[in-house]
């Protein structure tokens, strides 16, 4: 059993990793605002407060100790600053949610593909920044600065039955009502990770020693072509694409034509991830059943 605590951890992914540690029998505390309900009852210890607020994170932590903690709420590299602060001395390990969207476009991309260390830090909140560069400089100001092991997950778009982007449901529901959809390009190519895999995935890091970037990913690459067709497979609705009135574009268009590799996790720790065509047809066949 380990000490664990989860900042965040009441939704998506999160609630996911929660679940999962709580499996296999570890000790663990949310920190959240309390703004959110969750399911987790006696389970759970709870610490309560703003994490944008170093003395909430002060008077929250304060003699306390954890083997491991996770982030999932951190975006900017004020963020990392007050964690290097109020952790320091508290663990040993912290494993963070960085994104795939602090690699530019490409194909294939590896860990290498960003190196944090030679990224020029500024500080500022999560406001301040987009949320690509948000995340690059969350992980320049940790991997430069943090006086504990740093593991930064690279997620790419994550889907599932809690997501609150709805972007996955906006392509079923668009398909099936018959509004069209604006893209750029329907056969590049992008990566998903669904959050039940999210979250044991993360759970699963927690005894693994190794310290860097990690790209997490489902197995294969799919294009919003392929997309398209499992929900016209799963609704025998055919899509329609075209410039819309308002200008909109369709909600994966910005993750289109950038793809990353899970070899290196693969290599390390010998974790084997679920087949992306998979997770798509499910989670799109239970979006079709909600629709219809």
């Amino acid at each position: 059993m380990k000490k664990v605590l989860v900042f965040g951890g009441t939704r998506f992914f999160g609630k996911e990793l929660v679940k999962d540690l709580l499996l296999i029998g570890d000790d663990v505390t949310i920190f959240t605002r309390g703004n959110v309900y969750d399911e987790f009852n006696e389970s759970v210890k709870r610490l309560k407060g703003d994490k944008n607020s170093i003395e909430d994170l002060k008077n929250a932590l304060e003699g306390k100790e954890y083997d491991v903690v996770y982030d999932t709420i951190s975006y900017s590299p004020s963020d990392a600053k007050r964690i290097c602060e109020v952790l320091k001395g508290k663990t040993k390990k912290y494993i963070v949610i960085s994104s795939a969207a602090v690699y530019d476009k490409g194909e294939n991309l590896n860990e290498r593909d960003f190196n944090p260390l030679k990224y020029n830090v500024k500080l500022g909140e999560r406001e301040e920044f987009s949320y690509k560069e948000g995340k690059r400089l969350m992980e320049s100001y940790l991997f430069k600065n943090a006086p504990f092991k740093v593991m930064a997950v690279r997620f790419p778009v994550v889907i599932g039955k809690d997501d609150y982007t709805n972007r996955l449901k906006t392509y079923v529901k668009n398909v099936y009502d018959g509004v069209k959809i604006g893209t750029t390009n329907i056969k590049q190519k992008m990566n998903i990770i669904s959050q039940g895999e999210a979250g044991v995935f993360l759970t699963w890091l927690r005894d693994l020693d190794i310290t860097g970037p990690i790209n997490a990913t489902c197995t294969g690459d799919v294009s919003l072509e392929e997309i398209l067709d499992i929900i016209y497979d799963e609704t025998s609705k055919d899509y329609k694409l075209g410039k819309k009135e308002n200008n909109e574009t369709s909600p994966y268009n910005d993750y289109l034509g950038l793809t990353i590799s899970n070899l290196n996790i693969k290599e390390l720790g010998g974790y084997f991830f679920k087949n992306t065509k998979d997770e798509l047809i499910e989670n799109i066949r239970r979006y079709a059943k909600e629709i219809k």
